[in-house]
């Protein structure tokens, strides 16, 4: 049973106008070579909390996305990321890793707690991904995560350089005793009937994702003293691949959409330009609907991937609904993937495998409740 399908930027070329919690690279001593410039990639590490399928435990998610800032390309690159005692790394199963559109030739090894890939060229402002699921012993509070090690060949000279090293409290979630479900009702207030089967649920990195940005740290519940709140979840992997994106944000009634136009401005605005997919525009259905005891504004569209042969397409569900109660908006949005990754897949619709991922997550929307 697989317990990822982390989507990310694949080999397209990804603009990085803004991004936050840069982590700066800097080479390490024993470099073959140094750049005048400085280092040639920059590191954005993340945890994203996962919880066992049908049990109150959990994992983690550990994904790295490198970024080559060199000015140009580079070749033969080697990336290495070596896990603390007591985390355990576990490749992922082949259609999860298809998500991340790996170029020909590339290649990855686990040996002990060191997680190895290896890629044949990385373009100017290309990303590449190192991708494991982490599982941990005992209930560790702070781990020291040590730098990314990457080598690399620039001009015909071989380089050397490491990221930063990392330490991250997570006794929040290893001390944590429950279901995503549980999670979700202490942390955010809400209550969502997420299936409780064999198959793992967990946080993802797609609300970063939307704001064009890459995720970094613990990845779960995001908040701040504003009361604004935002997290995605998913589970399954390309082709069975289901996501939702659950925001809060104060209540302005002279910002809340009114008539279909500003509903389909409102959705657009969601997802950012430098993001790594895009809405259709051109094909929005809006209608106002109920959502338990709250009148919604309800926009179905598509999603669309920019990676060309990667994820393709999939439907696009957006809810809007006030809580005068509260006095928060709520933005939520179900998305699914039944067509699996690469060429052969991604440009092959499945509508009935889509339909029933929709009809799964809808089933999560019907039985919301604020708590």
């Amino acid at each position: 049973m697989s317990r990822a399908g982390l989507l990310g930027n694949g080999r397209g070329l990804i603009p990085f106008a803004s991004a936050v919690l840069l982590l700066a690279t800097l080479p390490c001593e024993n470099a073959l070579a140094r750049q005048e410039t400085g280092a040639s990639l920059t590191y954005y590490p993340s945890v994203q909390l996962r919880f066992v399928g049908g049990q109150a435990r959990n994992y983690f998610f550990s994904q790295a996305q490198v970024v080559n800032i060199s000015g140009g390309p580079i070749t033969d690159l080697v990336l290495k990321q070596t896990f603390p005692p007591g985390f355990t790394p576990r490749l992922l199963a082949p259609e999860a890793q298809a998500a991340f559109k790996r170029p020909a030739g590339f290649s990855e090894s686990l040996e002990h707690n060191a997680y190895t890939i290896k890629l044949p060229e990385l373009r100017l402002a290309e990303a590449t991904f190192l991708a494991v699921e982490l599982t941990y012993e005992g209930r560790p509070a702070s781990a020291s995560f040590s730098g990314i090690e990457a080598e690399y060949s620039r001009n015909g000279q071989r380089y050397k350089e490491k990221g930063p090293d990392l330490s991250w409290d997570l006794s929040k979630y290893t001390r944590y005793s429950g279901t995503l479900r549980e999670f979700i009702k202490r942390y955010a207030g809400m209550d969502m009937n997420i299936p409780d089967s064999q198959e793992d649920w967990g946080f993802s990195n797609l609300v970063a994702r939307t704001a064009g940005k890459p995720a970094t740290g613990p990845v779960e519940i995001e908040t701040d003293q504003a009361g604004r709140l935002k997290f995605s979840i998913q589970a399954g992997v390309p082709g069975s691949l289901r996501q939702m994106i659950v925001i809060r944000r104060p209540l302005d009634p002279a910002r809340q959409p009114k008539a279909n136009d500003e509903v389909r401005r409102f959705v657009l605005d969601q997802v950012q330009v430098t993001a790594d997919f895009t809405l259709d525009g051109d094909n929005i259905s809006i209608q106002q609907k109920k959502v338990g005891r709250f009148n919604a504004w309800v926009a179905d569209t598509k999603w669309r991937d920019r990676v060309k042969e990667r994820l393709g397409e999939g439907p696009s569900r957006w809810y809007i609904f006030p809580d005068e109660k509260s006095s928060y908006l709520y933005v939520v949005n179900i998305s699914a993937q039944g067509r699996g990754a690469g060429p052969g897949s991604a440009d092959t619709p499945n509508p009935d495998k889509e339909q029933e991922l929709m009809a799964q997550l809808e089933g999560i929307i019907t039985s919301l409740r604020i708590l």
